[in-house]
């Protein structure tokens, strides 16, 4: 996603409000950033059946939301080779962006018995990768175990199986999901002095620093700070957010930054701010976190 710059006159109090608590909380170290709320009705596809520790049947509704984000397109090759790699920062980047339910809703079975049901939202594209490859679908029932256990407490057995003529069990309660407020580029005009580069580089690699928030564990965002001495306006930045990877052109030919970043990002929940003074860009990217 190629992310366009405006200077401080085309910004909405609202956007500057956004950019303003979320660098305050980088600088604290917090994890969170200005959110926002909606509630989503997600549509149900298909239902797998297991059961507890206790033996006691345990239903998954595997639903749909297109408010959910799309997780990066894999072969089956690549998959293999992630899940196989010995690196486990590297493994672990294949994340699948998924809402599960505030809790489990207690239901009947056919027979009358007592069973509990987990409502599990997915972006409506994902589906036909799950449906038409084993291996996608195996890891995400990895993935959406290992989600059940850690907010419910639970241990499910792997024993399980779809439901043929059964897309859910139960009434699907809606699920309330996090927004962020997509901000525009923010341009902070600061007085500065005058200054004069030279550049024997037709496009040298500016110095850049790439921090993570929380600092220890999976991190909720990616904040890139870089420098870039002799550019005096945002204009002649362009900046391009892929899920893995950042682009920075300074023009005419002054800077080019080309990183590979190691976590994957949500392009359209990206920002940045260009500070003229300190003549520093800070690029703050969500993560897609599972």
């Amino acid at each position: 996603a190629v992310v366009s710059t405006q200077s401080t006159g085309d910004l909405t109090s609202g956007d500057q409000e956004f950019w303003n608590g979320l660098m305050d909380k980088v600088k604290l170290g917090e994890a969170e950033a200005p959110t926002d709320t909606v509630e989503v009705a997600p549509k149900p596809v298909f239902c797998v059946k297991t059961k507890n520790k206790e033996g006691e049947k345990v239903f998954m509704n595997i639903c749909t939301c297109e408010q959910i984000p799309e997780p990066k397109k894999l072969s089956v090759e690549e998959l293999v080779k992630l899940l196989e790699s010995e690196d486990a920062m590297q493994a672990s980047q294949y994340r699948i962006p998924m809402s599960i339910g505030d809790k489990p809703h207690a239901e009947v079975d056919k027979k009358g018995v007592g069973c509990s049901v987990y409502d599990i939202a997915i972006n409506t594209n994902y589906i036909s990768t799950l449906k038409e490859e084993p291996a996608f679908m195996n890891f995400f029932l990895q993935v959406v175990y290992e989600g059940l256990s850690a907010k419910f407490q639970i241990e499910l057995d792997w024993d399980w199986l779809i439901l043929k003529n059964r897309s859910h069990v139960g009434r699907i309660r809606p699920h309330t999901i996090r927004t962020f407020r997509k901000p525009v580029i923010q341009e902070v005009t600061q007085p500065a002095k005058k200054r004069t580069t030279k550049h024997t580089q037709p496009a040298p690699k500016p110095k850049y620093i790439v921090l993570q928030q929380p600092v220890t564990g999976s991190p909720n965002y990616l904040i890139v700070d870089v420098w870039l001495p002799g550019i005096e306006s945002s204009s002649k930045l362009t900046l391009d957010v892929g899920e893995d990877r950042l682009t920075l052109h300074a023009h005419p030919a002054m800077y080019f930054l080309d990183i590979e970043l190691p976590y994957d990002v949500i392009p359209l929940e990206s920002g940045a701010q260009y500070d003229t003074g300190k003549q520093q860009l800070t690029v703050a990217l969500m993560t897609a976190e599972t």
